[in-house]
């Protein structure tokens, strides 16, 4: 089934943030005030031509003007610029295109990780073992040589329609293609599920983006958010 870029944004930003987004019919859009809100004000999108602005419920209409000047100026730098604080930038892209290996090699590389695994996950992670192996965080992918995890692909986020891709590869274990390996396993497990696979990085990790475009990967919005300022106690 293809998806239009508006309906792949609501659906990474509701996987992402754990929001609630009615679909977005026009440039301007709230998200729903019944159910959580994001540490954002605004998230502007850049797609397809066009720029969407979605806001928090609680964000004045007189405070708007300013913050969407302040947010399209951001999302005009080149993305290897420093941005302002409260300020950050992403990459959102979804899986169209071939990878540069086959699955059969990434299951040569990569496996599904079971409870029988936890103590490798432990190693891996220590103390976080219980949060990776929590249903919300399936599927689990790691690669294992000897008995050692080098590298460990799950889902960061879980809706009923998609889910965001967290991966992490020990530094001595990168650019031996294991984390291709996990991406692309973990992606083909998710969408075995009918759900849709995301890959979200900050827009100057050209590291990040390079292993998402290995994965077949490509973009399909950048967005802007600007966080709420922090009161003082």
């Amino acid at each position: 089934m293809a998806f239009t870029p508006r309906i792949l944004l609501r659906l990474h930003i509701e996987a992402v943030w754990g929001v609630q987004l009615p679909p977005i019919t026009h440039n301007t859009v709230e998200l729903l005030g019944s159910g959580p809100q994001p540490s954002w004000r605004l998230y502007l999108a850049k797609l397809a031509g066009e720029q969407i602005a979605i806001w928090r419920p609680d964000v004045a209409a007189f405070e708007q003007e300013a913050l969407l000047m302040q947010a399209r100026e951001a999302l005009a730098l080149p993305p290897a610029s420093q941005l302002a604080p409260r300020f950050s930038r992403e990459v959102a892209l979804h899986q169209v295109a071939s990878p540069t290996i086959s699955l059969a090699t990434a299951q040569d590389l990569a496996r599904l990780l079971t409870p029988d695994d936890r103590a490798l996950v432990e190693t891996f992670t220590p103390g976080y073992s219980e949060y990776f192996f929590h249903p919300d965080c399936r599927p689990l992918v790691g690669v294992v040589v000897g008995d050692h995890l080098l590298s460990l692909a799950h889902s960061s986020r879980w809706t009923p329609q998609a889910c965001e891709l967290g991966i992490d590869t020990l530094l001595e274990a990168r650019r031996k293609g294991y984390a291709l390996a996990a991406t692309l396993l973990w992606t083909t497990q998710v969408s075995q599920e009918n759900l849709i696979p995301f890959y979200s990085a900050d827009a100057a990790n050209a590291a990040s983006l390079g292993l998402a475009s290995a994965a077949g990967y490509r973009a399909f919005a950048q967005g802007v958010t600007i966080e709420a300022e922090q009161l003082n106690p």
